[in-house]
């Protein structure tokens, strides 16, 4: 029995998770080199998203939220019944939902509602991040008890719980250099996003589906 991962948006969500990791990646990435008046390692992206190429960057953002919609949802369809967990749905539906408010509040900068575009900024940031990290973990923990999806079940929450540490250190330890740990926060979700569709993809193969 395939529990749910006949579902016709599984294999869709995983290629399109996995388009938009590499997309979101090779964009973000080569802005650390087009922006040579910044300083990767003291910046966040967040910094990256106005100004020469910010557009690019802002579509990976809008496009990343919509596809972290669509994962929560297959994620949701593919993991065995009893197993399911409305809260991971959430969890990755709601930083979905954030992220292009992320982007697009820092257009308002040097307009008259800067100041609260800022806060709405950091509050969803900040809400993304924690979202993110509970809900990897979250899922992880659930997918290493489903025999379908737990092939590589050390990988998912090994790399959950490295994004989480490094989430907390960032707010324990506000003398590392903010910039280079929030990419590295970064690049452990990523890794993580492309470990999950894989498992996706390998999943719904070996049911036939």
């Amino acid at each position: 029995m395939n529990n749910g991962l006949a579902s016709p948006i599984i294999r869709p969500a995983a290629y399109l998770i996995t388009a938009t990791v590499i997309a979101f990646a090779a964009v973000c990435g080569a802005a650390q080199y087009w922006r040579t008046d910044l300083d990767p390692i003291a910046v966040p992206l967040s910094i990256y998203l106005t100004g020469p190429g910010g557009a690019y960057v802002r579509l990976t953002y809008y496009l990343m939220g919509a596809a972290l919609i669509v994962f929560a949802v297959a994620a949701y369809r593919a993991t065995a019944a009893p197993l399911r967990s409305a809260l991971a749905l959430a969890l990755f539906a709601i930083p979905g939902l954030l992220l292009p408010v992320v982007a697009a509040t820092e257009l308002f900068k040097g307009l008259p509602r800067e100041n609260l575009a800022a806060l709405v900024h950091g509050l969803a940031a900040q809400a993304t991040f924690l979202g993110l990290s509970f809900g990897m973990l979250l899922l992880s923990s659930r997918w290493r008890r489903d025999p379908r999806l737990g092939i590589s079940r050390y990988s998912g929450p090994t790399l959950a719980w490295l994004a989480t540490i490094a989430l907390w250190l960032q707010v324990f330890m506000r003398n590392l250099p903010h910039g280079l740990m929030q990419k590295l926060l970064i690049v452990l979700i990523l890794l993580w996003l492309g470990w999950a569709a894989r498992q996706l993809l390998r999943a719904t193969r070996q049911a036939g589906v």
